[in-house]
């Protein structure tokens, strides 16, 4: 058997592991995990930094990165010789990369990647250049002016494939800020890592994800695999209400798969997991990342691990279920408040005070419009402050009950508490309304608060009157009941399917107003502004049905609606056009 060796051309080669990486964000990420796993190895050495500090310095023209821990000029050769089989492999403590051709990224930015490196205090600095289309490394060593003062390492990328001060561009700082707090939030949070960006003369600083939302899954924070005991991973969910969150997978603390809902074929793109309603990551160490760390390689632990995610996940779809009633009724309730305020502002409106309004939205039933006995205080009780005017209209039917030119003498039982200012007046025919009634409005002011009701009395002949007056501070306003499971005073307001089909909007029953949401109306409204005004139109529609003791306006009220939603819907054109009919054609005379 003849064997042929394999050549490759080294500098295309290298060029293509640089474009593993997805874009130039990730490719540039690449240099704060190589940064971690030198704070790695020398904390596994006692020799680390209390804090692992990345910088970026973004120019026009380049791009800077600054970390504290260099290499030799023998580690720069034995990682460059074993490009896709690293000694990181080799090492015995958790590392984040697996192939050591983090070096190679910068092909995704720029043509050329200059490292100055500084192993430790002693060492001289090291010069290591890197180019596009070529397969050599230059090193030498830096000038005393490239020299650098300290242990660490420099990276200057030029020769850039773009901009990378754009607002909007693959490296802008908003970009990098947000990946990074993603792909290393962990390193964040715990205080290990920093990261800075210096663009156009300002400094961004990452600050790791904070996430206030309810969380999913606590019981599985180290869970073990069935298969293999020894291997564990963790679940960081929340319940994302605006169903547009996402899953990561996380290895070392850097996320791996930025969301499961790439995985397409192995069913997670379809599962709980991949809905939108769970936020958050999965931190499996045990898995194996791909070069570039574009996913992980399909092994048995990478099997066993979608096993595992697939046994829990019942459990995860019964939490989130029951967290998405809870935001449902939450939101569904504030919708309710506002419709209900909204409602009672416009019905205690001027043009509204002769209605009876529905049992919790506030108003006293409406006091008689003309007086019940001939000779009243309309209404017959009110309520004033300390040191506030207040006033009682007192009717009467002039002449019918009340002769013309009547004196009315008014006293109170309290002067202490209530000074009256009204003390007599006069009721004249000529005064009265079409209904022949005059009213007179009596003044008074409260002087201090009373434990028992005053009483205002009006005489004239053998008529008498009498309101009560209180006089007392201002007490605490009361918010309405509402939702489905509170029950008082408060108006109910429900949102339910009607059995009878889509054709009513609403009804009231039992002290509850029911919203259709089978009308096609309802089914049309976005968002909660529109759900509020609606309901706030039904709580007014069946205001109106109710001072209707005859029954018959609930239907045409339903028709007035219907016709209103068609009209707003043909005028914003959003509605289904309704066919029109063809027109005979007139048959011609022969």
């Amino acid at each position: 058997m003849k064997k042929v060796p394999i050549k490759l051309h080294t500098a295309n080669a290298l060029k293509w592991l640089g474009s593993l990486y997805r874009n130039p964000a990730d490719g540039i990420k690449e240099h704060v995990s190589n940064a971690i796993d030198e704070h790695l190895k020398a904390k596994s050495l006692g020799k680390a930094f209390s804090v692992c500090r990345v910088t970026f310095a973004m120019e026009k023209d380049r791009v800077i990165i600054d970390y504290p821990y260099g290499m030799t000029k023998e580690e720069f050769e034995n990682a460059l010789q074993r490009v896709a089989d690293s000694a990181k492999k080799s090492l015995d403590f958790n590392q984040i990369g697996q192939l050591g051709i983090g070096m190679f990224s910068f092909l995704q930015i720029g043509k050329k990647c200059i490292f100055f490196s500084k192993k430790d205090k002693g060492y001289e600095t090291i010069k290591v250049t890197l180019r596009e289309g070529s397969d050599v490394a230059e090193f030498e060593t830096a000038i005393k002016r490239e020299s650098l003062l300290g242990p660490g390492i420099k990276i200057i990328i030029s020769g850039l494939l773009f901009d990378p001060v754009k607002p909007r561009g693959p490296l802008s700082s908003a970009k990098l800020q947000k990946l990074f707090a993603e792909k290393f939030d962990p390193y964040l949070k715990e205080g290990l890592l920093e990261i800075a960006i210096y663009s156009k003369g300002t400094t961004y600083t990452v600050k790791p994800l904070k996430i206030e939302l309810p969380k999913i899954g606590e019981s599985y924070k180290n869970w073990r695999l069935t298969r293999d005991r020894d291997k564990k991973f963790s679940l960081e969910l929340y319940f994302d209400p605006s169903g547009k969150g996402t899953v990561s997978i996380r290895h070392m603390g850097v996320m791996i798969v930025d969301d499961i809902k790439t995985l397409s074929a192995y069913g997670l793109e379809e599962s709980i997991y991949a809905n939108g309603y769970i936020r958050g990551f999965i931190e499996a160490d045990f898995l194996k990342p791909l070069p570039a760390r574009t996913g992980f390689e399909e092994n048995d632990d990478w099997i066993s691990f979608l096993d595992e995610l697939d046994r829990l996940r019942p459990s995860i779809v019964a939490e989130v279920e029951i967290l998405k009633q809870e935001e449902a009724e939450k939101k569904l309730t504030e919708i309710q408040k506002k419709a209900i305020e909204l409602a009672r502002d416009i019905l205690n409106t001027e043009e509204f005070k002769d209605l009876e309004l529905l049992e919790g939205l506030g108003r006293k039933l409406p006091e008689p419009r003309l007086p019940p006995s001939g000779f009243d205080f309309v209404p017959s009780s009110i309520r004033i402050e300390p040191g506030k005017t207040g006033t009682l209209p007192l009717k009467a039917f002039v002449p019918k009950v009340v002769p013309d030119n009547s004196l009315i003498k008014l006293t109170i039982s309290d002067s202490s508490s209530i000074k009256l200012i009204t003390e007599s007046l006069f009721f004249r025919a000529s005064e009265a309304d079409r209904h022949g009634v005059v009213t007179s409005h009596i003044y008074f002011r409260g002087k201090l608060n009373t434990s028992v009701p005053t009483i205002l009395t009006a005489i004239t002949g053998k008529l008498k009157a009498e309101a009560i007056i209180r006089v007392a501070e201002p007490g605490p306003t009361r918010e309405p009941i509402i939702g489905k499971e509170k029950e008082g005073r408060g108006i109910n307001y429900v949102e339910i399917l009607f059995e009878e089909g889509p054709s009513k909007h609403s009804r009231y029953v039992s002290k509850i107003i029911q919203i259709n949401t089978l009308n096609p109306d309802y089914k049309q409204l976005k968002g909660s502004e529109e759900k509020t005004a609606y309901g706030a139109l039904m709580i007014g529609k069946e205001t109106i049905a109710y001072n209707d003791k005859s029954g018959a306006a609930d239907d045409y009220l339903e028709k007035i609606l219907t016709f209103y939603f068609r009209l707003k819907n043909r005028l914003s054109g959003t509605s289904e056009r309704i066919a029109k009919r063809p027109r005979r054609r007139l048959k011609k005379s022969i």
